[in-house]
């Protein structure tokens, strides 16, 4: 999957190691920044797999952060947000030029552009205050 945009223009791999936590906890400190972007990097690899487009990722987070979809769709903010990347990770859903969050329909599939590219259907959610650093 190959997304347009800007915060999808860089990558992470994370690679599947059991002990990558403790080797960063052992390094840096468990309660470290380090030690807190590999938990959030582990997370995000559950939705992601080993690539994992993480401004897009943590963009998202702050567009959650945001809004209140969970009180209105009567649900934790646990299960919004592991919904929302879990419909990102499958390009489902992606986030704008401008930050605001679309339904999107992937390439190659029935419904996608003409032009066999990505389809941005209906915006769901506007840039949130405090943008992703790029």
């Amino acid at each position: 999957m190959d997304p347009p945009g800007l915060v999808y223009r860089e990558w992470s791999r994370l690679d599947d190691g059991d002990d990558v936590m403790s080797k960063v906890a052992e390094a840096f400190g468990p309660d470290s920044g380090k030690a807190n972007v590999m938990r959030l990097l582990l997370e995000y690899r559950r939705f992601y797999g080993p690539y994992i487009p993480v401004v897009a990722a943590r963009h998202l987070d702050l567009i959650l952060e945001d809004t209140d979809w969970a009180e209105a769709m009567n649900v934790t903010p646990t299960e919004t947000r592991e919904s929302l990347h879990t419909l990102h990770a499958q390009g489902l859903v992606l986030i704008a030029d401008d930050g605001s969050l679309w339904l999107t329909v992937p390439p190659g599939t029935p419904h996608s552009a003409p032009n066999g590219e990505w389809a941005f259907v209906e915006r769901k959610a506007y840039a949130p205050r405090e943008p992703a650093a790029k």
